[in-house]
């Protein structure tokens, strides 16, 4: 019996230890001495990756196989699909713009494996492209730089004459970019000396302001520098004299269009200083959609108080300094305010509306922020009825649900009270308008339907009086007068086709006179006026033709009353 017991043990062990599944490899730590199977596996596994340094380890683990392994067109397999990968990731890095990488990733394919050719060949593509693409740009440079447009324009051509995306489309479109930078450039450039060639010292800032604009990017640039530091010595003396002579504002605006320089005598300096603070300041002013508070206008004024503190203290300007040192230092304490309380008016609860309203009236009368805080304070107060107000709307809403007439006009009762001038009156209102339509559809749908039912039954004029009864200026008159109008039509049609009818019969049978007569008893509105004119003036025209004829033969016209053709 024991040994019975004993041997069930064992075999069962030994069923167990036939059956299990034996670990994976780890693919991270494998090297071509592994077992083959684990070799393939990680190869296939790494390979599926389509990651760049999996795929080379998978062509490393599955290049040079003997060809007597049992495994090795399991191998091949593996190596083409991993190969073939890293060509399509090389490709498109080549196609980006990445030559090296994608060089040394398509290097990475071994000696003696089937896509080695393929890759050389890919290799030695791409290198002859750049090489080209390189000779073409620096044809381009030059050309730019002596303005020589159309030369420009027939090297850009020759972007098209290479194979890779990266110079047929990247590379060209930002040469064609550059191309258009500098035409503007050079044009911006000829304007502003054609200014300064007047000597008239407004066109001389002009110019400068037009020369300073010019897009960094383009070769123009260094060309107008030069041009804007020789012009800024006549600009900065003639402003100098205007500052002398009291002409502050005027002076300001010539000084900030020269550049500051070192080389500049101290007087100019200190007055381009103060001119680039006073333009920091003015661009710091709270404009359209800038009168919420910003870091950006705050950052402005420290900038310009900065620049003032950089002044010397013997400076000419030294009273004005202090002046507008004093004024943008008291702006930077109302703004810091007004940001804060705009920040905490953002949480957008009634309390901290409240407490944000009451830090923006700290603002005093006469300051500059004044007009910016009070607006703010508006726009808060509005936030405030909103909060208030908007419980009100949407128990009108509820109220209104139902449908019914009692329902909506107990809702318009109160919508309506969200006084004038509240912040959502006029969402109330509208609402309102759209219950009082609501009602007058269905106080006036009955008699539409009645209508409507009367005109089924054929009884159109008593349709057409049942639909007048729905007055101008209800939510279904519209829709009233359209069938009113349908119907009407319809009446005249039944009672003046018959005349119609008759009339052409008269006008078949030759008697166009009478015919035109008949016809004309159609006045004019009715639905068949237009069809009834129409035929008249045919047989109008029929009948002169008839007279013209019977005219030349020398037989009389009759003046009508005759049923014969003639007439």
């Amino acid at each position: 019996m024991l040994l019975l017991v004993g041997s069930g043990v064992f075999c069962g062990w030994a069923l167990m230890w036939l059956t299990r599944i034996p670990p994976l490899p780890d693919c991270e730590q494998v090297t071509p001495f592994h077992s083959a199977s684990d070799l393939l596996y990680c190869a296939k596994a790494q390979a599926r990756t389509g990651e760049p340094n999996s795929l080379v380890q998978s062509v490393l683990l599955t290049a040079n196989w003997p060809q007597t392994h049992a495994h090795y067109d399991d191998s091949q397999e593996i190596l083409k699909d991993a190969s073939e990968q890293i060509l399509v990731l090389a490709n498109r890095w080549a196609q980006a713009g990445r030559l090296d990488d994608a060089v040394a990733l398509a290097g990475q394919i071994p000696l003696n494996t089937p896509l080695r050719q393929p890759a050389q060949a890919m290799i030695f593509e791409w290198q002859q492209d750049w090489e080209q693409g390189r000779a073409i740009e620096a044809q381009l440079k030059p050309a730019l730089a002596a303005s020589d447009w159309d030369l420009a324009r027939e090297h850009l051509q020759g972007f098209k004459t290479l194979k890779s995306d990266y110079w047929l489309s990247t590379r060209h479109l930002h040469w064609q970019q550059q191309l258009q930078i500098e035409r503007q450039a050079w044009n911006q450039l000829l304007q502003a000396r054609d200014l300064a060639a007047t000597n008239q010292i407004d066109n001389l800032y002009q110019a400068m302001v037009l020369a300073r604009s010019i897009d960094l990017r383009s070769q123009v640039w260094l060309a107008a520098e030069a041009d804007v530091d020789r012009w800024s010595k006549t600009v900065i003396d003639v402003a100098l004299q205007r500052w002398q002579v009291g002409n502050r504002d005027s002076a300001l605006e010539l000084a900030s269009a020269v550049p500051p320089s070192p080389d500049l005598p101290p007087a100019a300096q200190a007055l381009v200083t103060f001119s680039h603070a006073q333009r920091l300041a003015g661009e710091a002013e709270p404009t359209g959609n800038g009168l919420t508070p910003s870091y950006g206008q705050l950052f402005g004024l420290m900038a310009a108080t900065s620049a003032i503190n950089q002044l010397p203290a013997n400076s000419p300007y030294q009273a004005t300094d202090v002046s507008s040192e004093e004024q943008w230092s008291d702006q930077i304490s109302d703004l810091r305010r007004l940001k804060f309380s705009d920040m905490v008016a953002r949480l957008g609860q009634q309390i901290t509306y409240n407490w944000a309203i009451h830090q923006a009236q700290l603002v005093e009368i006469g300051r500059p922020r004044r007009i910016q805080g009070q607006t703010l304070v508006a726009q808060w107060q509005a936030n405030i009825q909103r909060i208030e107000d908007r419980p009100v709307l949407a128990e009108a809403r509820r109220l209104a649900r139902p449908g019914t007439i009692a329902a909506l006009e107990t809702a318009i009762a109160r919508a309506a009270e969200i006084p004038q001038g509240r912040a959502l009156r006029i969402e109330a209102q509208t609402l309102i308008a759209e219950w009082q339509q609501e009602i007058q559809v269905i106080e006036d749908r009955p008699i539409l339907d009645a209508a409507v039912a009367l005109a089924e039954q054929g009884n159109l004029r008593e349709a057409v009086s049942e639909a007048l009864k729905i007055g101008p200026n209800r939510a279904l008159y519209s829709r009233a007068q359209g069938l009113v109008q349908d119907w009407t039509a319809s009446i005249q049609i039944a009672e003046d086709k018959p005349i119609l009818d008759k009339a052409k019969n008269l006008a078949y049978g030759g008697s166009l006179s009478a015919a035109i007569n008949l016809a004309g008893q159609i006045g004019p509105g009715r639905a068949l006026s237009r069809e009834a004119q129409t035929a008249i003036a045919l047989w109008k025209a029929e009948r002169a033709y008839i007279w013209s004829i019977w005219e030349a033969e020398g037989r009389p016209t009759p003046g009508g009353g005759s049923t014969a053709a003639s007439e």
